[in-house]
């Protein structure tokens, strides 16, 4: 069952009726059908009236279980409350729909309700969710020249509404617009968060945040030291040190070129977009997580450790079972419980191997090969493969305390109406740029370790 989330009048059966907020009708509905944004599962719905109840009650304010409690700080009732329950229906409406992955809806959820305090990113997803948008944007790409002749009304409005959106946030954040198409919703690079050219397990095991501005900055401290002391005596002065990591949002981009012929003859040209799209981001990042300069890219994990967090192998240009042991034992209780391996398949294929049918020594790896001395193990195709002195052969600690990827929401396109050849005349042939934006970085270096042959 699923329930309306406003009240609306609608045509039904040669009649008008009249749907009320929170009645339940069946999934397969005609209705529910027609109006899929205008109807939520309970535990959306639930979800979006929590919200509004938030936003409208200054003593109340969201927890990270989903739980109102107590604020910290208390939020505005009026057109930013409003944007927040906008931006949460398109997140449901894509979430439902199985085109949004449940973590990045997560992700998205997290963004509107708590690092959003101005409503734009909000409004910016309620823009490009919009179907209208969708379909404007597939004219534009399919014919860059005369698409937008062929806008319906819907498709004019929904348009404006995008440009607006990014306008808004354009002058907010003081950093002026591309002049392109905002990617729809279920195309923008920075909304699906998926793997598919390269293995890359840094979204699974960092912490990933999603915000609609230009850098992330997040809080650490080392904690404070606690004491024991005689009766009537000074207490020690335990105040924290703090330090506070900022991940810069860095642009990147993809280059689609495709021919007009293949434009007029593959009407699922647009829907392979962010299959192209994702997948280059993908081989990109599965590189830049880990060797990034963090200069105009992402600090990759290895580029932010230091020979402090490094654990050599015992022996010269050998790796055996004892270092993986000894890499282990190098992590601090505090980060112990969450650690995790990530090394190259191959490396992955010589640990697995490493135990005999005839050893007296206990299996490292589990059968399903995802599973290490009781720590999961996942494979990263772009780490070293060989065990020559100085390679870096395995990361191993809390990736969730000590890396985080930040991704800006929202992707910009712009169409290249005809591409040349060396003499300057055209090829026949078109080009699509994508321009999205994202950073990552080591934040908490003594959560990590890396395995070096020695």
């Amino acid at each position: 069952m699923l329930i309306a989330t406003r009240t609306f009048r609608a045509e039904y059966g040669g009649e008008a009726v009249e749907i009320a907020e929170g009645e339940r009708l069946t999934d397969d509905h005609e209705l529910v059908k027609r109006y899929p944004d205008a109807f939520a599962s309970e535990a959306n719905h639930r979800r979006l009236v929590a919200l509004r109840d938030a936003s409208r009650d200054p003593r109340r304010h969201e927890s990270g279980d989903g739980a109102f409690r107590t604020p910290r700080t208390t939020r505005q009732d009026g057109p930013n409350a409003e944007a927040r329950d906008l931006g949460v229906r398109a997140i449901d409406q894509y979430s439902r729909s199985g085109e949004l992955r449940p973590e990045a809806a997560d992700r998205l959820d997290a963004l509107v309700r708590r690092r959003d305090p101005l409503g734009l990113g909000a409004r910016y997803l309620d823009a490009v969710g919009n179907p209208a948008y969708m379909s404007a944007f597939g004219k534009v790409v399919s014919d860059p020249a005369h698409g937008h002749l062929r806008f319906t009304p819907e498709e004019v409005e929904a348009v404006q509404r995008v440009t607006h959106a990014e306008a808004t946030r354009a002058m907010a954040e003081g950093v002026g617009s591309t002049g392109g198409f905002a990617v729809p919703f279920t195309l923008d690079p920075s909304i699906m968060l998926t793997s598919n050219g390269a293995l890359n397990p840094m979204r699974e095991l960092a912490r990933v945040i999603q915000i609609s501005t230009r850098e992330w900055k997040g809080v650490t401290s080392a904690g404070v030291t606690a004491e024991y002391a005689a009766e009537a005596t000074e207490v020690a002065d335990a105040s924290p040190t703090l330090g506070q990591p900022t991940i810069v949002a860095h642009r990147g981009d993809a280059f689609i070129p495709f021919s007009i012929e293949l434009q007029q003859d593959w009407s699922g040209l647009q829907s392979e977009l962010l299959r192209l799209i994702t997948d280059g981001r993908d081989v990109l990042d599965a590189q830049k997580h880990l060797t990034g300069t963090g200069t105009n890219e992402p600090q990759g994990v290895l580029t932010g450790l230091t020979t402090t967090q490094r654990v050599q192998t015992t022996s010269a240009g050998t790796y055996a079972i004892g270092d993986t042991y000894k890499l282990k034992q190098a992590i601090p209780s505090r980060f112990s419980t969450r650690s995790a391996w990530v090394v190259s398949p191959a490396i992955a294929d010589q640990t697995y191997r490493f135990v005999g049918g005839n050893s007296t020594e206990p299996a490292l790896m589990n059968e399903g090969r995802d599973g290490m001395l009781a720590r999961p193990v996942r494979e990263w195709s772009t780490m070293t493969t060989t065990t020559t002195t100085g390679s870096k052969i395995a990361i191993y600690g809390d990736f969730q305390a000590g890396y985080a990827i930040v991704d800006r929401l929202g992707a910009t396109a712009e169409i290249v109406s005809h591409l040349v050849g060396a003499n300057r005349r055209p090829t026949g042939e078109r080009g699509l740029v994508v321009w999205f934006r994202s950073g990552a970085g080591v934040t908490v270096p003594q959560a990590l370790r890396y395995l070096e042959v020695l």
